[in-house]
């Protein structure tokens, strides 16, 4: 990405590379404080599905900062994007069972107590800051044909 930036060809080529640069900057500190946040709210719960986040956001910034130097390189590129979609599911994923939990038990998909559960005790719209950083991660590296 760097060396893409400083090779580019005209003013056109130099700002989608800023644009792509400045998108996985903005990936890479979410790799890193999102994590954070959820270490400081305690987010160890007994389940294992509780610790997925932390398993992505490893491999998602170790990535993000490899494809900050090298995006051509083609095994990068896959499991990049590989990680990027892993991130998308676990913040969907994450937004719904955050959603079950604040059902507290009685799942009704009406729209008055479906709207009554996304403000439970469980932010449902915070899991989709997962969701947030792989779809940016995916458009930073999105090759246009």
């Amino acid at each position: 990405m760097i060396p893409a930036l400083r090779n580019a060809q005209n003013q056109v080529q130099w700002a989608l590379e800023f644009i792509r640069l400045v998108m996985l900057l903005l990936c890479l500190v979410g790799w890193v404080m999102y994590p954070l946040e959820l270490l400081l709210l305690d987010h160890w719960a007994e389940s294992w599905q509780s610790k997925i986040p932390f398993f992505v956001a490893v491999p998602g910034f170790a990535l993000t900062l490899w494809v900050l130097f090298d995006r051509k390189t083609p095994w990068v590129r896959w499991a990049f994007i590989l990680t990027m979609w892993a991130s998308v599911l676990t913040g969907v994923l994450g937004a719904y069972f955050h959603l079950l939990w604040n059902f507290e038990g009685e799942v009704d998909w009406e729209f008055e107590a479906a709207m009554e559960a996304m403000a439970g005790s469980r932010p449902v719209l915070a899991a989709l800051a997962f969701t947030h950083m792989g779809v940016t991660g995916l458009l930073a590296i999105y090759r246009a044909r």
